[in-house]
């Protein structure tokens, strides 16, 4: 008898598989997606290993494979193991994103009444309400959910159900749904060839009956036949019935490809000749590439903007594909996928795969499917591109790889997709190539030590970067201090020379952009009687205001109220809007300039890739002067008419709680600065800020990559912050403060007993302190932070509950 070691769908910690026996004319493998009993459930399951003896003495049978093929290969199941080890979290979660979209499905709960005639007079009456609720669904012949039953009498009904079900009053059953999303498919209507004689005949007789005879005429001409949904709508559902009864019709299913490309067409390109520089660079990666042999091969470009990096790329895509090797292209936003796409798609026509969350679940399917297959050669997409299942895998490109998008920080797995690229590489020998005009500086710091390949480019084109190109200055950059501004008596949210120079952009037939990483008209409404400032009711938040749609928005959890007429506090009437936001900027520039088209690119007015890729296009043919965004904008677009830059506030997100909140503004305020000069014409940057003297801001205004980078790592260094350290972060959130906070404070104080008696001298348990915001869609938060050398030792030691999150490595500390 043969036994399978398999991850169910259950949080059982990292690691960790249990014995099954296959049964009899079952042939499970290793990457196959089974049913298995677990308990009182019926859960998924996923096979990792066979075995001849379990690890326990009695095991159950696995129930079914799920389907036919294994959904994993040896590859993929080794990084599973990885990413549940280090990430610390099941095997299964740990899995789960390299499964086909919608093939994890969780299992249903659904309750039934053991006796009708239940006497319910020594129930509660909440336990009274329960059983009445599923007595009336019994009687309809309907399923009463659990999960239904809790959302509608309240979160107590769960402790009410789980007391019937002990008295044996109320039966609990579990079952699996069906996978959410399946292989489109349609109907299609063409002739029957052994009809032929009869339907030619019929047609010859000129009968009256126009719509089949319409139909008939149709199919004659349509050698593949045609949509019977179409056919009924245009000829009749009678007349293609009546047609199908007299046998001339026939019948087939087909399968419709959902392609997020389809009848896209894109301008082809030829590779360019490169420079000097980006020629070493890319001879490097090609005989890492051609090297073929296992082991981590990585390496980090670290080069001004419009240096040309995205030639390196692409020449490395090409060495892949002549190997007969297949690459991944990650990008850190969706709004960057169709820009990405154009470049590719320029030089690799009909060999590109799409992959990212803006896609719907049937076109995410069938991409995923026609990967495995083997029918694309390169796949493009945002983090969980990585968890493709690309065969052959030679190359993965990380663009922007400093964007902390690349880490999933609100779900399991909690991986970083670069460190799930950097382990990838190990396992099957794929080169990984990081670029960015401004590193991580743990990636940076890596590449000093070795542990990556680090190159750097510092030449400027004014296009795509070949020899051939011109060579373009980077723009000039000026800060200008707004606390002068207001002494001087500007208090308008435009300085004087970012006015003057918006003038003369606009003036010369050139394009701007202006950056405020804030949505909304205003960033809080206060009482300016009393100091009241208005908050979300569900979150510790400040709500901002949306003029267009005259609402209260929380950017949190989404929820909206209107504006109160006078102060909930003091009864006053004197509540003021303080503070803007990109939709208050845009309406200022249209004020100012009535006859110049503009643009705001933000996640009020950007929510779907057809969205963003709309906007590009509109921008990038000069139907708009304009553009006004968040941080959207700052990441890596190239538009060669943009000559100015205006940084609207430098100062948002300076004073954020986290240890990288210096970093984070000096990559965004780099970035954004690069996308101005990118043409012809020389480009101009002006920095608004309120704090000219930090050094990020300095730094950036410098566009001086090496002096943010020496000043950062002495911080770093000081106060043992990454990557001179590590961080594992725990995180716990409950309705009840007291008990949020309570929790927090045993959790820490066992965590410092065992730091004690074990002596772990040098690791540090920070906290715990309430998060932030400490309010979050109606929950309360506290962390614990344990920073050092080794930290997950001192994790280990603790059994941390189940309703903590642990987030190792997090990217932000809020």
């Amino acid at each position: 008898m043969r036994f399978a070691e398999v991850a169910v769908d259950a949080p059982t910690g990292s690691g960790r598989t249990f014995s099954y026996a296959v049964p009899d004319g079952m042939d499970a493998r290793p990457g196959h997606l089974v049913q298995a009993p677990f308990g009182a459930r019926m859960l998924q399951g996923i096979v990792f290993t066979l075995a001849d003896a379990p690890q326990v003495d009695e095991t159950k049978d696995i129930a079914a494979i799920l389907f036919e093929d294994t959904l994993l290969d040896d590859t993929r199941l080794r990084l599973a193991e990885w990413i549940s080890e280090y990430y610390m979290c099941s095997l299964f979660d740990a899995a789960a994103p390299m499964l086909p979209p919608g093939g994890r499905v969780r299992p249903k709960t659904s309750l039934a009444l053991v006796n009708a005639d239940t006497d319910t007079d020594t129930l509660t009456p909440l336990q009274k309400r329960v059983v009445e609720y599923i007595g009336k669904r019994d009687a309809a012949g309907q399923v009463a959910a659990q999960e239904r039953l809790v959302k509608a009498l309240g979160d107590s009904a769960a402790a009410s159900v789980a007391s019937l079900v002990g008295k044996g009053i109320v039966r609990r059953d579990y079952v699996l749904s069906d996978p959410s999303v399946d292989y489109k498919r349609r109907e299609i209507v063409s002739l029957n060839a052994d009809k032929a004689a009869e339907i030619d005949d019929w047609l010859n007789a000129k009968q009256r009956a126009q719509k089949q005879r319409g139909l008939l005429e149709r199919l004659l001409l349509e050698c593949g036949g045609i949509d019977a949904a179409a056919a009924r709508k245009e000829y009749g559902a009678s007349a293609v019935k009546a047609l199908l009864n007299k046998g001339w019709l026939a019948t087939q299913t087909a399968t419709v490809d959902r392609d997020p490309l389809d009848g896209r067409v894109f301008e082809r390109a030829e590779a360019l000749r490169l420079t000097d520089r980006q020629a070493a660079i890319a001879a490097d990666i090609r005989a890492a590439i051609a090297d073929g042999s296992d082991g981590r091969k990585s390496f980090v470009i670290q080069g001004i903007t419009g240096s040309g990096k995205t030639e390196v790329y692409l020449d490395a895509v090409a060495e892949c594909l002549r190997m007969g090797r297949r690459a991944i292209a990650l990008v850190p936003e969706i709004a960057l996928t169709y820009q990405t796409i154009e470049r590719f798609a320029a030089r690799f026509a009909g060999r590109i795969a799409v992959l990212h969350s803006g896609l719907t679940d049937g076109e995410r399917f069938d991409q995923w499917w026609k990967i495995r297959r083997g029918e694309y050669d390169i796949v493009i997409g945002s983090r969980s591109a990585v968890m493709a299942p690309v065969p052959k895998l030679g190359l993965i490109v990380i663009d922007e790889e400093h964007e902390w998008t690349y880490k999933q920080h609100d779900a399991m797995p909690r991986y970083h997709a670069r460190d799930v690229a950097l382990r990838l590489s190990e396992l099957t020998g794929a080169v990984v190539v990081m670029g960015s005009a401004s590193p991580d500086v743990a990636t940076y710091f890596g590449g000093l030590r070795r542990r990556h390949s680090l190159h750097l480019l510092t030449e400027r084109f004014a296009d795509s970067g070949g020899a051939n190109a011109k060579r373009a200055a980077l723009p000039s950059v000026s800060v200008v201090d707004m606390r002068r501004e207001l002494r001087e008596g500007n208090s308008d949210m435009f300085s004087r020379a970012l006015s003057s120079a918006l003038d003369e952009c606009l003036a010369s037939g050139s394009q701007a952009m202006l950056f405020l990483n804030r949505r909304g008209t205003a960033a809080f409404y206060q009482c300016y009687s009393c100091g009241y400032s208005l908050k979300c009711r569900r979150c510790d938040v400040s709500v901002t205001y949306h003029a267009k749609i005259k609402r209260f928005i929380c950017h949190y959890c989404g929820n909206g109220r209107k504006p109160p007429d006078m102060c909930p506090q003091c009864l006053n009437y004197r509540m003021r809007y303080y503070g803007i936001g990109t939709e208050a900027v845009a309406d200022e520039v249209a004020r100012r300039y009535p006859n110049t088209g503009v643009l705001r690119w933000d996640r009020d007015v950007a929510a779907s890739p057809k969205a963003h890729e709309d906007l590009l296009r509109r921008f990038r043919s000069g139907e708009a002067r304009v553009l006004v965004g968040t941080q959207m904008i700052a990441k890596g677009l190239h538009f060669p008419e943009v000559t100015l830059v205006g940084v609207v506030s430098a100062d948002i997100g300076l004073s954020i709680p986290d240890y990288r909140a210096g970093e984070r503004a000096f990559q965004l305020l780099y970035q954004v600065a690069g996308r101005a000069g990118r043409g012809k014409r020389e480009g101009r940057v002006i920095i608004q800020t309120f704090q000219p003297d930090n050094y990020a801001i300095q730094a950036a205004a410098a566009q001086d990559y090496q002096a943010f980078y020496t000043r950062e790592m002495a911080y770093r260094r000081e106060q043992a912050n990454p990557p001179y350290s590590r961080l594992i972060r725990l995180l716990y959130a409950h309705t009840n403060q007291a008990r949020c906070e309570g929790e927090a404070l045993r959790l820490a104080g066992l965590l410092r007993e065992q730091q004690l008696a074990w002596g772990y001298s040098d690791v540090e348990v920070l906290g715990p302190t309430p998060a932030y915001p400490m309010r979050l869609r109606g929950r309360y938060r506290w962390h614990i932070v344990l920073r050092g050398a080794e930290p997950r030792a001192l994790l280990d030691k603790v059994d941390a509950p189940r309703d903590w999150s642990v987030d190792v490595d997090p990217v932000a500390l809020t």
